[in-house]
């Protein structure tokens, strides 16, 4: 696991990008939400969509996976470009000390093989920003937390990544996604990113044909279709229906939520405006703090 944490910061930010990955480790041990976190997944059931993640590893910034009872996964194909060869059935192996979870091979948006109710959290690292229906997939994952269990989401921020140059998707372009049952072989934003992604930022681009890889996304599934920022983030998981209890945007280019599926007849609350507008003040990325004015 730790040798994947490695290659993961190296094919996404180099070098350098480990070097600085060691010291903010060294300096902060963990997100300032995690004792947040940690009570929502300790001897608990959840599933990941698209994982293993190494931010939720032992020595990541959010190590969910020594907490949890069991981790099960989800994962698009039966090969991708990130895990290699993956196997349907009980092959996840999330934590060395542990049984490994259940290994779903299905779309993250569309998870009609699970059964409702059947999970106290859901997963999420990077993955949100690849599908090309974020409300649908949000949806889909409530529908598979018990009343009360909790969303752990890990969103891309767009100043911190290769996606600096494109402009923020709206909240509206994602109902907009949502209410045409947009699918995962749409490539609305492909002449967007094929001119505005900044392959300085993606050293796991270089040495290969990026338009090609781009152009083959319904297959690879490579391309960010949506830019986020903290805002966007927050909203979009209101707007599927939780309760935004913590948000949390973190070098280099992480925003971190914690939400909550209301229990049955409970309205979802939104994050207070007050409390948002102190993160995106303190956060560390332009984008949110020019938004906070």
């Amino acid at each position: 696991m730790i040798r994947k944490r490695i290659a993961a910061v190296f094919q996404a930010e180099g070098l350098g990008g480990v070097v600085r990955a060691v010291v903010r480790r060294l300096k902060r041990p963990h997100a300032r939400s995690f004792p947040l976190w940690r009570e929502a997944v300790r001897g608990k059931t959840g599933l990941e969509i698209g994982g293993p993640s190494p931010l939720f590893a032992r020595g990541g910034m959010l190590p969910v996976y020594p907490l949890a009872e069991r981790v099960d996964n989800v994962n698009f194909a039966q090969t991708t470009i990130w895990e290699g060869a993956i196997t349907a059935g009980d092959s996840f192996h999330f934590h060395g000390g542990k049984a490994p979870g259940r290994q779903y091979i299905a779309e993250g948006a569309d998870l009609g093989a699970i059964p409702p109710a059947a999970y106290d959290f859901v997963l999420s690292s990077h993955m949100l920003e690849h599908t090309a229906n974020p409300l649908r997939a949000l949806g889909e994952w409530s529908r598979l937390l018990k009343p009360g269990g909790a969303l752990l989401l890990v969103v891309p921020h767009r100043d911190g990544t290769f996606d600096h140059r494109r402009p923020v998707t709206t909240l509206d372009h994602l109902v907009d996604d949502f209410r045409r049952g947009t699918g995962e072989d749409d490539l609305t934003h492909l002449d967007e990113v094929l001119a505005r992604h900044d392959l300085e930022r993606d050293p796991g681009a270089r040495g290969s044909d990026f338009a090609e890889r781009a152009r083959r996304n319904p297959e690879l599934r490579t391309m960010h279709h949506h830019v986020f920022d903290t805002a966007l983030v927050v909203a979009a998981v209101s707007r599927a229906g939780f309760d935004v209890r913590e948000a949390e945007p973190l070098e280099p280019y992480h925003v971190v939520v914690l939400a909550r599926k209301p229990i049955t007849g409970e309205a979802a609350a939104a994050l207070p405006p007050a409390q948002l507008r102190n993160v995106l003040r303190a956060s560390p990325f332009p984008t949110d703090r020019s938004a906070a004015v």
